[in-house]
């Protein structure tokens, strides 16, 4: 991942910044929770209960925002997230 992605990734995660695009996790019958969890661990940076936040909010509700940044961070997420068959958009 370039530096500057990598510093506004890890900077909006501390601050959680009010961004207008967001990374949409949807729930799938594919992959397991601990797939998942080392995703948003591995590809987000979120902390293990994080990750464990967002994958079962995932899977109770059918979609939970995984990341809020800029356009750029956000479409390296979803391309990283959709390479590891998970099923993600952008809004």
């Amino acid at each position: 991942m370039p530096p500057k992605i990598e510093e506004e990734l890890k900077e909006s995660l501390k601050n959680d910044n009010v961004y207008a695009n967001r990374v949409i996790l949807y729930n799938d019958d594919l992959n397991t929770f601990d797939h998942v969890e080392h995703c948003l661990k591995t590809i987000c940076y979120h902390s293990t209960r994080e990750a464990k936040r967002i994958a079962m909010e995932a899977h109770n509700k059918g979609k939970a925002i995984c990341y809020k940044g800029s356009m750029e961070v956000c479409e390296s997420i979803a391309e990283k997230m959709g390479n590891e068959g998970l099923t993600v958009s952008i809004e």
